[in-house]
């Protein structure tokens, strides 16, 4: 396996600046996933380091490897593609068998890792069969155990499971994560869907624009957002956004609006534009008051059994809030909300960078 290094990777198409500057770190046999929303130059940064697109500027290395230049087959990465990209015409046992093959890798050895790659992924029963006559979720683990089977330095993963229905997406989902962890294998993962990302990273890069927005561990950056981009993308539903004016307070800060007034964790007040700030909460952490706390007038209850969301109004702003399914506020209500001080994030209004104490 290897640890991928990549630093200052830019690349234009024509007038287009698709990456800029962009630095990863993935450690020997660790898990990363790219996420953003589309157009944010994740799948381009993928197929950079796959070397089927040239960098503009910038430097790859594989372990002690420099790669920036070298053509995609001598890289040893596999490439896992959201198409599953398997030939139509072939078995199994062929597709499983053709990269394989085209290394010149002895018949015996052949034999013996489509062995292991079906056993491991539950192919066996399937190995005679035509791509056509597979489900989707069968498709998709042959395409995983082609590159298995090749025991490559660098595995990709370009958003795999988009063509797969929810029930099997969660499935195949938990499948990737063990087989990561039973080969201990390098692994870069493309996607969108951020409980994909959340779930399956050891360390979590979010890009915005061609940039890396925030990058660790992907619990740590839910909860620590340091922009407002980043606190938008992750969570759903997403966290609400109120604008107040932040105050010093006698522990930490206040921010306040509208009569409301909430404490805040250790805050940099100073840094605040002209005290105008934006509030972030999270559905999940606000709690039904008795008084006082965040007025919310509902407009709709979405009742999901165990749990409801209420999708309400702030003022002009609108909010939602995760409320226990046993609470069924008509539409029309105001319910009043509390949220502890250490889930209230404060945003610059100018720059949307989070303002926390030494930051």
């Amino acid at each position: 396996m290897a640890r991928v290094t990549l630093r200052g990777i830019e690349k234009r198409f024509g007038d287009t600046v698709v990456l800029q500057g962009v630095d990863i770190d993935v450690p020997d046999g660790g898990f990363a996933v790219l996420v953003g929303p589309s157009g944010c130059g994740k799948s381009t940064l993928l197929r950079v380091i796959a070397g089927l697109e040239r960098c503009d500027s910038g430097a790859l290395r594989f372990g002690d490897r420099d790669v920036t230049d070298l053509e995609p087959r001598d890289r040893d990465i596999a490439m896992v593609f959201q198409s599953y990209a398997l030939y139509p015409h072939l078995t199994v046992r062929k597709n499983l068998a053709f990269g394989l093959e085209l290394k010149k890798t002895p018949r015996s050895e052949i034999d013996s890792r489509i062995a292991e790659v079906s056993l491991m992924l539950g192919l066996e029963p399937l190995l005679d069969r035509l791509p056509r006559q597979l489900s989707g979720g069968q498709r998709q683990r042959v395409a995983m155990g082609r590159a298995i089977a090749r025991r490559p330095a660098l595995f990709l993963f370009d958003e795999p499971l988009s063509n797969l229905d929810a029930a099997l997406r969660a499935q195949v989902r938990v499948d990737i994560r063990k087989l990561h962890d039973r080969l201990a294998a390098t692994s870069i993962y493309v996607t969108h869907d951020q409980v994909e990302a959340m779930t399956l990273a050891d360390v979590l890069f979010v890009l915005n624009r061609g940039r890396v927005e925030q990058a660790g561990p992907p619990l740590e950056v839910f909860a620590r957002p340091r922009t407002r981009f980043v606190a938008a993308f992750l969570g759903s539903p997403a966290m609400n956004f109120l604008p107040a004016r932040l105050e010093r307070a006698e522990r930490g800060a206040r921010v306040v609006r509208d009569g409301l007034a909430l404490d805040v964790a250790p805050t940099n007040v100073d840094d605040g534009t002209g005290g105008e700030v934006v509030v972030g909460i999270r559905p999940h952490d606000v709690v039904p008051a008795e008084s006082g706390g965040i007025a919310a007038r509902i407009e709709v209850l979405e009742a999901l059994g165990t749990e409801s969301f209420a999708h309400a109004r702030v003022g002009a702003e609108p909010f939602v809030a995760r409320l226990d399914g046993q609470l069924r506020p008509a539409a029309g209500d105001v319910l009043r909300l509390d949220v502890a001080p250490e889930h209230v994030h404060v945003f610059d209004v100018a720059t949307g960078r989070a303002l926390w104490a030494g930051e």
